[in-house]
C-alpha cells in the first residue's frame, strides 16, 4: 500500500479526500474528528507536487466501480454535498474522476 495520493487515477478508480493543510475553518483534529463523526474511517495520505509542496489528504473512500456509471450518475454527489456543508474552502474536498455534486463542483 502506497501512502501517496494519486493526481490522475485509473479508469474506474475514485478517491473522495480531504485535503486537511487546505481546510480553513477548523484545525487538522477537528478536521479528523468530524470525519469520523461523519461515519467515515480517514486515513492519512500526501501529494508532493513538483515544486516539492507537500500536501496531507484524510482518505475517505478509494473504490473501483465501471466508468460508465461515473458518467452517467452523480457518484459520491450525496457525500460531496455533506462534506461541503461542513469543510471550508468546499475545494479542500477533492473527489478525482469527474465525480459532479449537485451543489458544488468537484474538484480535480
Amino acid at each position: 500500500m502506497t501512502l501517496e495520493l494519486p493526481v490522475i487515477p485509473k479508469p474506474g478508480e475514485v478517491f473522495l479526500a480531504v485535503e486537511l493543510t487546505a481546510v480553513q475553518n477548523m484545525t487538522v483534529a477537528q478536521t479528523l474528528r468530524l470525519l469520523e463523526d461523519m461515519g467515515y474511517n480517514p486515513s492519512l495520505r500526501y501529494r508532493q507536487w513538483k515544486d516539492r509542496r507537500v500536501c496531507v489528504y484524510a482518505l475517505l473512500r478509494h473504490d473501483f466501480v465501471n466508468p460508465e456509471i461515473l458518467q452517467n450518475s452523480d457518484y459520491l454527489g450525496e457525500q460531496l454535498d455533506a462534506l461541503a456543508e461542513v469543510i471550508k474552502p468546499a475545494d479542500a474536498i477533492t473527489s478525482p474522476r469527474g465525480i459532479n455534486s449537485a451543489k458544488t463542483p468537484a474538484i480535480v
